[in-house]
């Protein structure tokens, strides 16, 4: 596999540093908007943004060095590999680069899984989930620790000659390749989990996968994964540790993890950017000065809606509630599923689809023979 010259590493790690930071931005904007308060998952997503920045910077200051973009010079004779002080430089930014790929990932999954808890209620999915994000939990601290210490409490060997490397460090590849399968496994598993609630959900087929794809929009960040598996399985079982191209190697590694993490971060965010959105849609612009002049009556496009207001509610509440009209009731669930995404304050959660009423976590239940809400 090709691996990106200097020029190439510039421009991805600067592209996904400013779409990362756009998305996080943009995420936390939409809390503002609702006026409600961040929660963990928008913490963790920040959190694995930053450690995203972290390996752009190692990537930029790489490729500046001439130590990554380019390509270990072989001797033209023998073959085997010139090893020079960037060959040395590589193995210490690619392991630097290993142990914050760990971090982020793990932050980032956490902070998926943390939103699925926001959205879907019911004990069984809280169970799995939990146990879900204890397993991510477990993943992180195990391979940054083993990572750390593939070559024993003697950090210098990881940065010494391909032969002292290999000598002394025999089980990074099992390590390495261990790390990059179950990262993949890891991510589908995690992507898959609301999966079977959404085709519980009594609406039409069109919208279940419509509503899936929105919550499958991470399989961007596993295919950057599944590339990177490919490249460390191509390098331990395909190649010869004397003629590897040290640097080629650890940059395609180093670049489709950044990939993998700064991907996965906007995948992330996009199920909550919906409100951004709709503002600058003329119906959402009707509909916001409508809500202004009148909190008894809020009329749409698509025919009535219904205000259920509560005193004690906040206002992100309120507009929760504006969105579960009666006549959308019927088949249309994936906008209440939107709307908790949306407001992000925790309170306002899907419960459970019966045959006459959805169930709102907060105590409000919505009923489709009746054009009002009630309060239970």
């Amino acid at each position: 596999m090709s691996s990106p010259n200097q020029a190439g590493v510039y421009a991805v790690s600067a592209i996904l540093m400013a779409a990362s930071a756009m998305a996080v931005g943009l995420r936390f904007c939409v809390r503002r908007l609702k006026k409600v308060s961040f929660l963990s998952d928008d913490y963790l997503a920040a959190f694995s943004m930053l450690f995203g920045w972290a390996l752009a910077i190692i990537l930029i200051v790489g490729a500046a060095r001439g130590t990554l973009g380019t390509h270990t010079l072989l001797n033209p004779t023998t073959g085997a590999v010139e090893v020079t002080w960037h060959e040395i430089d590589t193995s210490k930014l690619a392991g630097i680069s290993q142990l914050l790929t760990i971090i982020a990932l793990g932050a980032l999954t956490l902070s998926v899984v943390m939103l699925y808890r926001r959205i879907f209620v019911g004990q069984t999915f809280r169970f799995v989930s939990l146990i879900v994000c204890i397993l991510i939990m477990a993943w992180t601290v195990a391979f940054f620790f083993a990572t750390l210490f593939e070559c024993g409490r003697d950090f210098s060997l990881l940065w010494q000659s391909l032969a002292t490397f290999k000598y002394d460090c025999a089980d990074y590849k099992n390590i390495q390749l261990g790390h990059a399968v179950s990262d993949v496994v890891t991510d589908l598993i995690v992507l898959t989990l609301p999966l079977p609630v959404i085709w519980k959900l009594h609406m039409d087929t069109a919208r279940k996968i419509a509503l899936s794809f929105i919550f499958l929009l991470g399989l961007f960040s596993t295919a950057a994964g599944t590339a990177h598996l490919a490249i460390v399985a191509e390098d331990i079982y395909e190649t010869t540790t004397g003629s590897r191209d040290v640097r080629g190697v650890e940059t395609n590694a180093t670049v489709w993890s950044y990939v993998e993490v700064c991907v996965g971060v906007v995948a992330a965010c996009l199920p909550t950017l919906r409100p951004i959105i709709d503002r600058r849609t003329p119906e959402s612009i009707v509909n916001s000065m409508r809500s202004k002049l009148s909190l008894n009556s809020v009329t749409s496009a698509n025919g009535r809606r219904v205000l259920a207001s509560n005193t004690g509610s906040s206002k992100s509440e309120t507009r929760d509630y504006e969105m579960l009209a009666p006549e959308r009731l019927q088949g249309d669930v994936s906008s209440i599923i939107t709307d908790s995404i949306e407001s992000g304050d925790g309170n306002t959660q899907l419960a459970k689809v019966t045959d006459n009423r959805v169930h709102v976590q907060n105590g409000v239940t919505i009923k489709k023979d009746r054009a009002a809400a009630h309060t239970t």
